[in-house]
């Protein structure tokens, strides 16, 4: 089952987003001159109007950051 972490803004979903990318040594973190790939996935919009981050393979997910996953969102956009 995916589990996913939510923002109020894309930017603090980013910043996440680097974290985990920075933890499994991505391209960008080795030489951001040379190399794009910097996180591991990409932060996307809900129908709530918040950024989600799909966290299912995440490593530096911390105990409370465990908490606050959820495993469904809303997609439904009108």
């Amino acid at each position: 089952m995916p589990k996913f972490l939510t923002y109020e803004t894309e930017q603090a979903a980013l910043d996440r987003g680097d974290v985990e990318g920075q933890a499994r040594n991505l391209p960008y973190w080795q030489d951001s001159t040379q190399f794009e790939v910097r996180r591991y996935n990409a932060p996307f919009y809900t129908a709530d109007e918040e950024w989600a981050l799909e966290v299912t393979e995440y490593t530096t997910l911390t105990d409370e950051e465990e908490t606050q996953t959820v495993s469904e969102l809303n997609m439904e956009f009108n």
